[in-house]
């Protein structure tokens, strides 16, 4: 069995280098995957590891080093403890993108003939990113 060299309670400095279907970013330790809520793609965070397990991490960002275009303040004030939506800290438009791409990547891995999957609607009309 492979040793993983990522540990509980202990502080990295990763990239993200993509988001999750959830909206999550997600680094990687030595090959090892660790997810991280509030953070996006392009950024570098300070995390903490608070759990993992035999295939994957999850951390909390403890700080944002270099912050993505597209990170905005939140405009709600209980997101954070609320749970409802978890890309407020993201402009719209941008979520949109994300949204589309994630949709894309469940269809490509349950499909075997690939399809592509339209951009995602904003209030009824689609927008190109």
């Amino acid at each position: 069995m492979e040793k993983i060299s990522v540990q509980k309670n202990k502080e990295y400095i990763v990239d993200i280098i993509d988001n999750g279907c959830e909206g999550e970013g997600i680094a990687k330790i030595d090959n090892f995957t660790i997810f991280i809520p509030e953070t996006i793609k392009g950024e570098k965070v300070k995390i903490l590891i608070v759990k993992v397990l035999s295939s994957h991490a999850f951390g909390k960002v403890i700080e944002i080093i270099q912050k993505s275009e597209i990170r905005q303040e939140e405009d709600c004030n209980t997101y954070k403890r609320c749970g409802g939506c978890n890309l407020r800290h993201i402009k719209y438009t941008n979520t949109l993108k994300i949204k589309q791409n994630a949709v894309q990547s469940l269809v490509n891995k349950t499909l075997k003939n690939k399809i592509g999957v339209k951009p995602t609607i904003r209030n009824g009309k689609s927008i190109s990113l």
